[in-house]
Protein backbone atom coordinates (compact mmCIF):
# COMPACT_ATOMS: atom_id res chain seq x y z
CA UNK A 1 0.00 0.00 0.00
CA UNK A 2 1.52 3.98 -0.88
CA UNK A 3 1.66 6.24 2.10
CA UNK A 4 3.18 9.42 0.97
CA UNK A 5 1.90 10.61 4.41
CA UNK A 6 4.78 13.08 5.72
CA UNK A 7 5.51 11.38 8.95
CA UNK A 8 9.24 13.05 9.15
CA UNK A 9 8.25 16.15 8.81
CA UNK A 10 5.16 16.47 11.00
CA UNK A 11 6.18 18.24 14.55
CA UNK A 12 4.16 20.02 17.26
CA UNK A 13 3.46 23.39 15.21
CA UNK A 14 1.55 21.47 12.89
CA UNK A 15 0.13 19.28 16.01
CA UNK A 16 -0.67 22.55 17.56
CA UNK A 17 -2.37 24.33 14.33
CA UNK A 18 -6.40 23.64 15.35
CA UNK A 19 -8.17 26.25 15.82
CA UNK A 20 -9.79 25.82 19.33
CA UNK A 21 -6.55 24.47 20.76
CA UNK A 22 -4.34 21.74 21.10
CA UNK A 23 -4.37 18.26 22.89
CA UNK A 24 -6.06 18.42 26.51
CA UNK A 25 -7.11 22.52 26.00
CA UNK A 26 -10.01 23.74 27.37
CA UNK A 27 -11.59 24.72 23.30
CA UNK A 28 -10.86 20.62 22.96
CA UNK A 29 -13.33 19.43 25.80
CA UNK A 30 -16.33 22.34 24.52
CA UNK A 31 -16.02 21.16 20.92
CA UNK A 32 -16.42 17.65 22.07
CA UNK A 33 -19.02 18.33 24.31
CA UNK A 34 -21.12 20.16 21.59
CA UNK A 35 -20.51 17.45 19.16
CA UNK A 36 -21.46 15.08 21.41
CA UNK A 37 -24.60 17.35 21.99
CA UNK A 38 -25.34 17.45 18.30
CA UNK A 39 -25.36 13.83 18.25
CA UNK A 40 -27.48 13.02 20.71
CA UNK A 41 -30.21 15.99 19.46
CA UNK A 42 -29.70 14.69 15.91
CA UNK A 43 -30.38 11.05 17.28
CA UNK A 44 -33.45 12.07 19.03
CA UNK A 45 -35.12 13.98 16.26
CA UNK A 46 -34.45 11.11 14.15
CA UNK A 47 -36.22 8.81 16.32
CA UNK A 48 -39.26 11.07 16.63
CA UNK A 49 -39.54 11.73 12.90
CA UNK A 50 -39.30 8.01 12.58
CA UNK A 51 -42.42 7.82 14.84
CA UNK A 52 -44.15 10.19 13.47
CA UNK A 53 -44.01 8.60 10.11
CA UNK A 54 -44.73 5.13 11.22
CA UNK A 55 -47.96 6.34 13.41
CA UNK A 56 -48.91 8.50 10.08
CA UNK A 57 -48.49 4.76 8.38
CA UNK A 58 -50.33 3.18 10.80
CA UNK A 59 -53.40 5.39 10.39
CA UNK A 60 -53.32 5.22 6.61
CA UNK A 61 -53.93 1.61 6.97
CA UNK A 62 -56.26 1.62 9.42
CA UNK A 63 -58.44 3.87 7.45
CA UNK A 64 -57.98 2.10 4.32
CA UNK A 65 -58.95 -1.53 6.61
CA UNK A 66 -55.75 -3.26 5.21
CA UNK A 67 -54.98 -3.18 8.86
CA UNK A 68 -57.49 -3.80 12.00
CA UNK A 69 -57.33 -2.61 15.33
CA UNK A 70 -56.34 -3.89 18.12
CA UNK A 71 -58.70 -5.85 20.34
CA UNK A 72 -58.06 -5.77 23.91
CA UNK A 73 -58.11 -9.26 25.24
CA UNK A 74 -58.83 -9.48 29.27
CA UNK A 75 -58.27 -13.15 30.30
CA UNK A 76 -58.81 -13.54 34.06
CA UNK A 77 -58.29 -16.47 36.38
CA UNK A 78 -59.69 -17.72 39.57
CA UNK A 79 -58.84 -19.74 42.35
CA UNK A 80 -60.94 -21.50 44.67
CA UNK A 81 -59.21 -22.69 47.98
CA UNK A 82 -61.39 -25.06 49.90
CA UNK A 83 -60.29 -26.00 53.38
CA UNK A 84 -61.95 -28.81 55.38
CA UNK A 85 -61.48 -29.71 58.87
CA UNK A 86 -61.61 -33.45 59.99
Amino acid sequence: MFDAFPFDEWSEDIAEFWTYGGEGSTGTYIMTALGVAAMLIALIGFVVLEQKKLRRQTEMLRASGALERPVAVVTTTTTTTIITSD
